[in-house]
């Protein structure tokens, strides 16, 4: 059954339009899927703009940050709906503890990859089309339908990944004509791991097919940097709005620092994944040390969030591992 969500502190929303937001990261999800609508919901009254969210129930997020509900506003109307996700089945596959996290990029913290464990990207890459929430367009689609028959909306917004948001704001989009605007946190068939998926050619253009009839379809589309906006308007044959990932002041507000300046840091926040290791960063980064360019005694190469093993391995081969430290996640207050 649904899950209908609102404060009791009720906000003053007379005369807002309302739009709902198609959305699978929503708190207590952590990680950066959740922070670029959480954030625009947090503001979207000040532009006259009443938020609806759709999300899902029992979502398998890779990290949870429960801390970030506080950023929710009062009165907002939380929808969920449970939703099927293949991962039971892929941890008891390859042999994962069924408490373990599935993480939503490639990474691997293991030296070799098990033959499961490529079995199972060929199955993501070739049955679970677009991703693996697949499985809750239709049942998503058939209730928001109902939903909207009782309740008004003045626009529909999809973020994505996982794209299956497009695609459920799609379906709504054919039946009842309202706006949509779809928004592309990151590339689909441009994604960096999109060619690790073992793709049939069938799949390959079936994951081109979906992206192009969202591009083309949705009412407005937008991206989170110029690059993204190039591609996309060479897909849809349209113009294509950006609105880059920011910072939110108040996130700032009251904070003290305890950090040694006399200090030099480098860090990453965020999954490192296979296609994001850059073994010439580690190398410059020892020949600075190696030169006194950056002072030893004083250097840290900090990562908070997992790292897979290949950039570990790298940065070990660079001469460079005593410098680093690994956090698995920090919430995102405390980061």
């Amino acid at each position: 059954m649904p899950t209908v969500l609102k404060e009791d502190k009720k906000a003053s929303n007379s005369g807002l339009k309302k739009v709902l937001i198609i959305t699978y990261y929503w708190p207590p999800s952590g990680g950066s899927g959740v922070q670029r609508w959480l954030k625009f919901v947090k503001y979207l009254r000040e532009f006259g703009w009443e938020p609806v969210i759709y999300t899902a129930e029992n979502a398998e997020y890779p990290v949870l940050d429960p801390d970030l509900e506080k950023e929710i506003p009062a009165g907002v109307e939380v929808i969920r709906t449970p939703i099927w996700e293949p991962y039971l089945w892929y941890k008891k596959f390859v042999g994962e503890k069924k408490d373990t996290r599935v993480l939503s990029v490639f990474l691997t913290e293991k030296k070799n990859m098990g033959i499961k464990t490529k079995i199972s990207r060929w199955i993501r890459g070739n049955v679970f089309i677009p991703d693996a929430r697949k499985f809750w367009i239709g049942p998503s689609i058939k209730f928001l339908l109902s939903y909207l028959s009782k309740h008004k909306v003045d626009a529909i917004v999809s973020t994505g990944p996982p794209y299956s948001m497009h695609l459920i704001a799609l379906g709504l989009k054919k039946k009842l004509n309202l706006p949509w605007l779809a928004d592309l946190r990151d590339p689909w068939t441009n994604m960096e791991y999109h060619d690790d998926l073992s793709m049939s050619a069938w799949a390959n253009r079936k994951h081109h097919r979906l992206e192009k009839e969202v591009a083309q379809t949705a009412d407005r589309l937008v991206v989170v940097g110029r690059g993204m906006q190039e591609e996309y308007e060479e897909i849809s044959n349209r113009k294509v709005d950006v609105v880059y990932n920011g910072f939110d002041e108040s996130d700032f507000e009251g904070l003290q620092s305890n950090h040694d300046y006399s200090q030099l840091s480098i860090v990453h926040i965020g999954m490192l994944g296979e296609t994001r290791n850059h073994p010439a960063l580690w190398e410059a980064i020892a020949e600075w040390i190696k030169q006194n360019q950056i002072p030893a005694e004083k250097f840290k190469l900090r990562f908070i969030g997992k790292v897979d093993i290949q950039a570990k391995e790298a940065i070990k081969d660079a001469g460079i591992f005593q410098f680093a430290e690994f956090i698995d996640y920090m919430p995102h207050a405390e980061v």
